[in-house]
């Protein structure tokens, strides 16, 4: 403590009027916190708390808050305290006193200090998605717009069968969002009071419904919902909006707003995480990510684990690089446990600027892939655009994890993460440009069925994609229905058939696009998602 004394003295010398830069300060440990595991109210919600109380997940020392007294020893020296990661054990402070932050490493209970935001700087990087103009396209019933990038992914199944987000908690991290409070698309959410709260880490004294427009963008697709024009992927669920994303400019300060925005999600009770964010050219290009950071291990991936081991499912864009010198994924995309998601058209075409992996320790990246191209959102003028980019397709699977969770409210976050996995259309064969391939909800869904009838009555459908014929393999006793189902709704091919191998030859005339095989008797039923190719 003498230490940081003289250092305080230091301060009040050399403090100036400059503008202040912002720091990562690690601390070295948590010794004397008045916190402790034992009374986990103090620091997390009772919502919190149950929810990993249901998932067997034990409350640890990584919980606890950051020992106040450190805090307070900063602030004496004249130190901005912003925000602190009990997580990480760190805080994120801001001062004008460079020669105060040059020497603070010295203080015994610190471990490292790190610049992560100039005093003043511009950037030049293109950071967000545009939209566009909507061209007149087929709608079905109250989907309007919104309804291939749910249908293609076999989310409207799960609403069919009622299940919608309600009583899931969803926190969207993202970079502000305009006009919220406003736009007709979200007044359910006002009247029904599904809006918990809004924290902006960026500037606590901001109005986020006047910052940027990209969150309010991403929420159109999960909670949008209106009239017979426009529904969302989890229109009945609730959320917590976050602003961590500074717009104007690119620093190592955002993603570790976004640790801090995680951890509060956390504390606050949320299930599910949507990040339509990703970071790895930073404006000051000496320190940007190269390749071989993508392992995990940056404060906002090791963060996104961190999250998932807290029982909460952690979305994340791939990213748009896969045009770019760059072309692979960035952080926190490259996280473990999180579910990348990538980009594709409504035809199940890999978009071009959807980021590639793998990562450098070989993972499959993305994880799983959805619909990212003319995706129908929310526009700051009232109307409905469509958009491009992996920041759309994200929070279409965040949507429908919440609506899977909720229909199997039993499972651990771990579990449903891996149902959507497993029901992609590529499971058994994965790569680096669509990972597992496209998830289909109604799949992940019946995956429930009682598993000693499931693993019997197991149908393979190949090739997929396929062009001139389906081959079905496996054994069912008796006669068994396949159906092939377009994803309108309307059944293009449905036979009865018996034997341990079926050939379909009347698919080659079928036109390009996504299919649902349905093969099914009275014991059981099985849903595979198939592509024409051209």
């Amino acid at each position: 403590m003498k230490q940081l004394i003289a250092i305080l003295f230091f301060a009040l010398c050399f403090n100036t009027l400059k503008a202040q830069s912002g720091y990562w300060i690690s601390f070295t440990d948590k010794k004397d916190s008045p916190y402790s595991v034992e009374v986990p109210e103090d620091f997390l919600s009772d919502r919190a708390i149950e929810r990993r109380q249901k998932q067997n997940i034990q409350i640890n020392e990584e919980d606890l808050p950051v020992n106040p007294s450190y805090i307070d020893s900063l602030k004496r020296a004249g130190i901005e305290v912003r925000h602190t990661s009990k997580w990480l054990n760190g805080a994120i402070v801001f001062s004008n006193n460079t020669q105060l932050m040059d020497t603070l490493d010295r203080v015994s209970f610190i471990s490292h200090v790190e610049k992560t935001k100039p005093a003043t700087s511009n950037s030049a990087i293109q950071k967000f998605e545009t939209t566009s103009p909507l061209l007149k396209r087929t709608t079905v019933s109250s989907y309007g717009e919104a309804w291939n990038q749910v249908s293609t992914v076999n989310g409207h199944k799960l609403h069919e069968k009622g299940y919608n987000g309600e009583g899931m908690l969803i926190a969207v991290i993202d970079a502000g969002f305009y006009k919220v409070d406003e736009l007709p698309l979200f007044q359910h959410l006002w009247s029904n009071k599904q809006i918990v709260g809004t924290k902006d880490f960026v500037n606590p004294y901001s109005d986020i419904y006047t910052e940027h427009t990209h969150g309010m963008n991403v929420l159109s697709i999960i909670g949008g919902q209106l009239d017979a024009t426009y529904t969302g992927t989890a229109p009945a669920a609730s959320f917590w909006l976050l602003r961590t994303e500074d717009a104007g400019t690119e620093h190592p300060i955002e993603p570790d707003y976004w640790v801090c925005a995680a951890e509060f999600a956390d504390s606050a009770g949320v299930d599910v995480i949507n990040t339509s964010l990703g970071y790895y050219g930073f404006d000051s290009p000496s320190i940007s990510y190269t390749y071989d950071d993508l392992n995990a291990t940056t404060r906002a991936s090791r963060a996104s684990d961190i999250a998932s081991s807290k029982g909460m499912l952690v979305i994340t864009s791939a990213g748009n690089e896969g045009n770019s010198n760059w072309r692979y994924i960035g952080v926190p995309a490259d996280a473990k446990h999180c579910l990348a998601i990538g980009a594709m058209t409504a035809d199940s075409v890999k978009a071009g600027f959807s980021s590639f992996g793998p990562t450098p320790d070989d993972r499959i990246k993305p994880d799983v892939t959805a619909m990212g191209v003319s995706v129908a959102v929310q526009s700051s003028a009232g109307d409905i655009r469509t958009g491009n980019g992996t920041s759309f397709s994200a929070p279409v699977i965040t949507g429908l994890a919440a609506c899977l969770w909720q229909s199997l409210p039993d499972k651990t976050a771990a579990e449903i993460r891996q149902l959507i996995i497993d029901s992609a259309h590529k499971a058994n064969d994965p790569d680096n440009e669509m990972g597992y391939g496209i998830p289909d909800f109604d799949t992940a869904y019946s995956v429930d069925i009682p598993k000693n009838i499931t693993d019997n009555a197991k149908w393979t459908v190949s090739p997929n994609p396929f062009k001139n014929q389906l081959v079905l393999e496996g054994h069912t006793d008796g006669q068994i229905s396949v159906s092939i189902i377009d994803l309108t709704g309307k059944t293009k091919y449905k036979r009865m058939h018996s034997g341990q191998r079926i050939v379909i030859g009347e698919v080659s005339r079928l036109p390009h696009g996504i299919y649902i095989v349905s093969i099914e008797n009275k014991h059981f039923r099985q849903h595979v998602k198939v592509i024409k190719s051209h």
